[in-house]
């Protein structure tokens, strides 16, 4: 039940990122940001300006830099943003992001749906099992 529920809830979170990176894709714009830091689980810090507004943001994934080695040298980098569905930014196109989402949720809501649902299954027929089992049983009385 428990990995049930674990994969329906991992598969949502990411079939709702894929959606939401899905609807930015067809509103995304790029501008040059650069590296402000990478912390030592890899998740790299960023800047850009849009509009005249600076922008910190970050992100597990840093696929777009102009330059080689730029991701760990805090050079510059290509920011994929968009402000549909909401104010988001990436270092990757948003329909590459939305297809990654999709690729790890899809998988996990197909085996955590199915698994929730046999397991409450079970758990709702097996109290009703034992029960007329006992019911049954004449030596249990003796």
């Amino acid at each position: 039940m428990f990995l049930g529920i674990l994969g329906i809830a991992v598969g949502g979170y990411q079939c709702l990122k894929g959606h939401n990176y899905s609807v930015a894709a067809q509103h995304e714009a790029t501008t040059i940001g650069r590296i402000v830091g990478v912390s030592r689980h890899g998740t790299v810090r960023y800047e850009f300006t849009v509009n005249g507004v600076k922008v910190d943001d970050s992100s597990d994934v840093c696929t777009t830099p102009p330059a080689p080695d730029a991701c760990r040298s805090d050079g510059a980098v290509l920011v994929y943003y968009a402000r549909q569905p909401f104010q988001n930014s990436l270092l990757e196109d948003f329909s590459i992001a939305s297809n990654r989402a999709y690729r790890m949720g899809k998988p996990a809501l197909a085996i955590g749906l199915p698994l929730t649902a046999l397991s409450g299954a079970a758990l709702a027929i097996l109290p009703r099992k034992k029960r007329t089992e006992e019911e049954s049983d004449p030596e249990a009385d003796a």
